[in-house]
């Protein structure tokens, strides 16, 4: 396609152009381009819109750039328009089913690299309900049914969405959703390939937002759960389940073994006046609630643990705090101190 470099900011690494590309908007990215000019190359995956007109960021460039301008071949990246067209399409198909089954407007819609969302105004969170509209927008996607796009004189009261616009660019799926809309779609709800409702979740009292895939997005998540599940098997040996499993119990036995060693600790406290324990294999967390049980009975307490980080508690915490910080040591604290100790004093 042919196309005119307007001009190029190489400090902000901005440039603009005149082409038949996406710009972005409505929850849609934009195209991602590359631009072949005498001499000279420009690749882009973002553009935003200003007073100025339509931005696009430099993201590989090479040559010189002119600083007129100048005529160019501009080359979309064809397959990353064809997911964000199906994930659009598919977006178009869920809205328009949510609002005929259940009364569930949509209010916010947008694209991101991985998934997209969708957030339902008044929405449920019965699964049964998703699991149903899930259904349903496959229905729709395995009946090939036409996607047209057409821009009309007058604005038909039938439109999902209001529009102001005079001379709305509309998006029609014939039966099922007609809208106004600026985005790409697939010509053929066939061409979506396929839908998944990935996740659901109350954004508030209000709405409640659905994040889905759908289309060779969809592959793409396959393929990196599947790696994932290799990966996990490989470093756990056996049946994830069965090790997941094995390990949440043996946390249980050492949270409960934990516990065990705190209380412990309390009653070798109860029998000293002040304690100073070094190299101790605890965690802050834990030193900390030892340290704030000291506070409560009056006993002083410094703690340092096989990394080198302290809680200290007791009426002279203070007093062993100030002697820490006189050897390099940091932190702080109102009631239990915290903090770390250098190399040279753990």
């Amino acid at each position: 396609m042919k196309g005119k470099l307007l001009n190029y900011d190489p400090e902000k690494g901005l440039f603009q152009i005149e082409a038949c590309v996406y710009e972005g908007g409505g929850g849609q990215p934009a195209d991602r381009i590359k631009i072949k000019g005498p001499g000279f190359y420009i690749e882009s995956d973002e553009a935003f819109k200003e007073k100025g007109g339509t931005f696009w960021k430099v993201k590989s460039i090479s040559g010189e750039v002119p600083k007129t301008e100048v005529e160019v071949d501009v080359v979309i990246d064809e397959l990353w328009r064809l997911e964000v067209s199906q994930q659009h399409t598919a977006q178009h198909i869920f809205s328009a089913l949510a609002e005929q089954l259940y009364g569930w407007p949509s209010e916010g819609f947008a694209i991101f690299e991985d998934e997209s969302k969708i957030e339902l105004l008044g929405a449920d969170e019965d699964p049964e309900k998703y699991a149903q509209l899930e259904r349903q927008v496959n229905e729709v996607i395995l009946r090939q049914i036409p996607v047209r796009v057409y821009v009309t004189e007058e604005v038909d009261e039938k439109l999902r969405k209001h529009t102001d616009y005079e001379h709305p660019r509309i998006v029609e799926i014939e039966g099922i959703d007609k809208c106004a809309c600026g985005g790409t779609h697939v010509t053929n709800t066939g061409y979506v390939g396929g839908f998944a409702i990935l996740k659901v979740e109350r954004k508030n009292t209000r709405y409640v937002r659905v994040i889905f895939a759908a289309g060779i997005r969809l592959a793409r998540i396959a393929k990196n759960y599947i790696e994932r599940e290799q990966k996990l098997k490989n470093l756990l040996t056996g049946d994830v389940e069965e090790r997941v499993f094995q390990l949440l119990e043996q946390k249980k036995q050492l949270e409960l073994e934990k516990k065990n060693l705190l209380e412990l600790v309390k009653v070798q406290i109860a029998q000293s006046d002040e304690v100073f324990w070094k190299n101790l294999p605890l965690d802050m967390q834990s030193m900390k609630q030892i340290a704030a049980y000291c506070n409560e009975k009056d006993k002083d307490i410094v703690l340092v643990n096989q990394e080198g980080y302290f809680a200290m508690g007791g009426p002279n915490a203070n007093m062993h705090f100030e002697a820490f910080r006189e050897k390099g040591a940091s932190g702080g604290g109102k009631g239990v101190i915290t903090g770390k100790l250098t190399n040279n004093d753990k």
